[in-house]
């Protein structure tokens, strides 16, 4: 195609992302006269950051990278959109443009570079490879994906479990329950300050402030301390609604001292209203609450022990849910309102006790020799219901090209994310059980 020819064609940035795909498999040669070889193009991002999630690339033959794809039609967007100033970008390891129109280097806002590639100098026509795993069930019939996932989806179980007793070596099983359960009400996105949140303030010291009557104190001490308190963000002062207001004086009282995290610690904005911190801290305080009189590890281990093998989910999730009242039912944050819902539906509670609850439990009963509580969990586990889907069940769902999901359960769901997180994003195609396994 000659230059002339080229200028004319207006591509954007869809079609671009759409290219780089198609783009597996290639020997490309980057702006700075590198030779890169795309093993896996990543997963596409339906949220903020950058466009592709977890590329994997092989730089001059021999040096493997994994990390973050952005696409844009001239390469000065990068600076014209503020991606060298958002840490959300560090870790983008290829910036893919139509057009290099800037003399710069892509700089990362920790200050690192990252190759260009620009596609009107590389491979631009039609013939692509795909990846050994499309349109699995031309090779596969529906029986034997489903049978590979429920064997990803029990190893992902067993590696969750593992985890939970290398913790449990090392400390309090009820320390390492509380952290799991923190983690799972962050997302990704705010996965890591909950854990930090849950190491700050343990489970042991919010058990021991009392009983029913300590829901403030609980409060004041998991907000406090997270930082998110109206009093503690920039630009926002003390709380002018009655209902807040006692949170902040009990803070003032008790932890003003103390230590705490920063606002700038959280991802507050582009957050679902349901998915706010403060309302998930909120919800977890009420969790506390409902199993303070036999602690909140007795209480998680009692509902596993005492569910139905058959349609248990539905006692393990009512165990978990947490319904809103009084200010929190039309808020998501101090001074925020939104539509009535639980502060911890559903969904999030089946979430919760396939990734933390039912593999804690597996755990514990391995550590300590309860053979009966073991099968227990793995047996919920195996049969539990599909959950809500995410971003990876999605994208592995499109890249499978696998649209009748009818009758998957948790578990084929969970082997969707164990492929993905261990050959995809690892760039193992040759190890896949689904694309290898005859």
């Amino acid at each position: 195609m000659s230059n002339i020819t080229r200028k004319r064609i207006k591509v954007s940035e869809d079609q671009l992302a759409l290219r780089w795909q198609r783009l597996l498999g290639r020997k490309l040669t980057t702006e700075e006269g590198e030779r890169i070889k795309v093993i896996y193009p990543g997963r596409v991002n339906g949220g903020n950051g950058p466009d592709f999630r977890d590329a994997v690339i092989v730089v001059s033959e021999s040096i493997s990278l994994k990390g973050d794809v952005e696409i844009h039609v001239k390469s000065r967007d990068w600076y014209r959109h503020g991606h060298h100033r958002d840490p959300e970008y560090n870790r983008v390891i290829l910036h893919v443009v139509m057009q290099h129109d800037g003399s710069s280097a892509t700089l990362l806002q920790n200050g690192k570079s990252v190759p260009v590639l620009c596609l009107s100098h590389n491979l631009w026509h039609k013939a692509y490879h795909r990846l050994p795993c499309f349109q699995i069930r031309k090779h596969r019939d529906k029986q034997t994906l489903r049978e590979l996932l429920n064997i990803a989806g029990e190893q992902r179980f067993r590696q969750r479990a593992e985890s939970f007793q290398v913790e449990l070596r090392g400390q309090e099983a009820e320390e390492v329950l509380w952290k799991g359960m923190m983690r799972a009400l962050g997302y990704s996105r705010n996965a890591k300050p909950f854990e930090e949140l849950a190491r700050r303030v343990p489970l042991s010291f919010l058990e021991d402030l009392g009983s029913a009557e300590c829901l403030l104190l609980k409060q004041a001490w998991l907000l406090g301390i997270a930082g998110l308190l109206p009093c503690q963000r920039v630009g926002r002062g003390f709380a002018e609604e009655q209902e807040t207001r006692g949170l902040e004086e009990t803070w003032q009282a008790v932890g003003k001292a103390t230590e705490a995290m920063s606002q700038n610690d959280w991802h507050l904005s582009h957050v679902y209203p349901n998915n706010s911190p403060v309302r998930r801290i909120i919800a977890q305080s009420h969790l506390l609450q409902r199993y303070h009189a036999v602690g909140l590890l007795q209480g998680m281990l009692q509902l596993v022990r005492e569910a139905a093998l058959i349609a248990g989910h539905r006692g393990l999730e009512d165990g978990l849910v947490v319904f809103s009242e009084g200010y929190w039912q039309g808020h998501h944050d101090f001074g925020l309102k939104t539509r009535k819902s639980a502060l911890l539906g559903h969904s999030k509670a089946a979430e919760t006790v396939v990734n933390v609850i039912l593999p804690f439990a597996f755990a514990w009963g391995e550590a300590g020799n309860e053979p009966e509580l073991r099968e227990r969990a793995i047996g919920l586990y195996s049969c539990y219901p599909k959950l809500a889907e995410n971003e990876i069940t999605r994208h592995m769902a499109r890249q499978l090209c696998v649209e009748d999901r009818a009758g998957f359960t948790a578990c084929h769901q969970q082997g969707l994310i164990h492929i993905f997180r261990n050959y995809c994003r690892e760039g193992k195609c040759s190890e896949c059980p689904l694309a290898n396994q005859g």
